[in-house]
């Protein structure tokens, strides 16, 4: 069904409030759940989708995501003809790599929208995590002859208290876009844009050149909201668990719904697998004395102390002695004899000393910097 059908996926740099989890990277190359990349779970929904025409928009700290994706074979999109295609910012002199919003990026990247044969595009943001099957937005979109389809969630996964906006959509009763304002989220909940929407390529083009040339960049409040007159727009609701990547508070809520196994069976299985680049390690060593208490391990760890309510990744060493709980420590990190962790976030290849401690609280987490030394 999406045989005439490509996807743009902006993967931008990230809310500034991600802080030292983006100082090395996309907020789309963060790691989940173990062993994944956040933009692992986005890149499946498409492969499973039948799409195989994909063009990743870059802007800040790619190369992390460029080495992961690669030719984009985990996913089945490196086909000689179409396939992945990463649209890094510096080239012909087209874009500066600070868009402004996916608006700025879309108009940045006309060239390869113009080389598209597909008649409809897939728009997506990379700072949201859920399972969908694409097919069934294009469905709607048809049997509603709707000009925009968008796709929202009732339940979207935002920490309490989190001070970013979002989009929140107003939609009538049978099912079309009336307005939508752009704020905190509610308290008593609301339809919540899940940077997901489908239109012609024809259409995407002239919404996008009419807004950026009166220096209107937002695809939602200045692409979509001023269309809302003009054009039919749809939304179609998400069902399941979605997440959004804005603060470190919400990374480290988000990770550690990996420990849920209804969220892991939603997002892991229900849908169809997860695909993400190979990397060979051996399994788990859980040493003799090793206590492990509800926690999510990636390949290759070496665990021999206390871990409990963590999510551990690849090639990870904890030493005897060690006690960790309410943690993410990322690959290759190594927790030293003794060491004492609570509520932290420690990235790639950190080393904690042997008897160090690291304390945050559930509202205000510790985070060490990839590649430092704790001691």
């Amino acid at each position: 069904m999406m045989n005439d059908t490509f996807a743009m996926v902006y993967a931008g740099h990230g809310n500034p409030l991600l802080g030292d989890l983006i100082a090395h990277r996309a907020v789309s190359a963060l790691p989940l759940a173990g062993r994944f990349r956040t933009i692992d779970v986005l890149l499946s929904n498409i492969s499973q989708s039948g799409i195989r025409n994909v063009g990743v928009i870059m802007q800040r700290n790619f190369q992390s995501l460029v080495e992961h994706i690669g030719s984009g074979d985990a996913w089945d999109l490196n086909s000689k003809s179409g396939g992945v295609a990463l649209l890094t910012p510096f080239d012909q002199g087209l874009g500066t790599g600070l868009y402004q919003s996916f608006g700025d990026a879309l108009f940045a990247k006309r060239y390869y929208l113009d080389h598209q044969r597909s008649k409809y595009c897939l728009l997506l943001a990379s700072d949201m995590v859920y399972r969908a099957d694409y097919n069934d937005l294009l469905e709607h979109h048809l049997k509603t002859g709707a000009d925009i389809t968008v796709l929202y969630s009732r339940e979207l996964r935002l920490g309490e208290g989190d001070p970013t906006h979002i989009a929140n959509l107003h939609i009538s009763d049978d099912g079309w876009v009336v307005g939508g304002d752009f704020g905190p989220l509610g308290a008593g909940g609301g339809c919540y844009n899940l940077g997901a929407c489908i239109m012609e390529k024809e259409l995407l083009v002239k919404l996008v050149e009419d807004a950026c040339a009166e220096g209107r960049y937002n695809f939602v409040t200045d692409i979509i909201e001023p269309a809302l007159p003009h054009y039919k727009v749809a939304a179609l609701e998400h069902k399941g668990y979605a997440g959004r990547l804005t603060t470190v508070k919400s990374y480290f809520d988000m990770t550690r719904d990996m420990l849920d196994p209804v969220v892991r069976n939603d997002l892991f299985f229900a849908h169809g697998p997860v695909y993400t680049r190979v990397a060979d390690a051996p399994p788990v060593r859980y040493a003799k004395g090793c206590q492990v208490e509800n926690s999510v391990f990636g390949n290759g760890c070496d665990v021999r102390g206390r871990v409990s309510g963590s999510v551990v990744f690849r090639g990870v060493s904890i030493a005897e002695g060690a006690d960790v709980q309410d943690c993410v420590i990322m690959q290759d990190s190594v927790i030293g004899e003794g060491a004492y962790l609570r509520n932290a976030i420690i990235d790639k290849d950190v080393i904690v000393a042997p008897g160090a401690r690291v304390i945050g609280t559930p509202d205000t987490l510790t985070v060490i910097r990839k590649g430092q030394k704790v001691e």
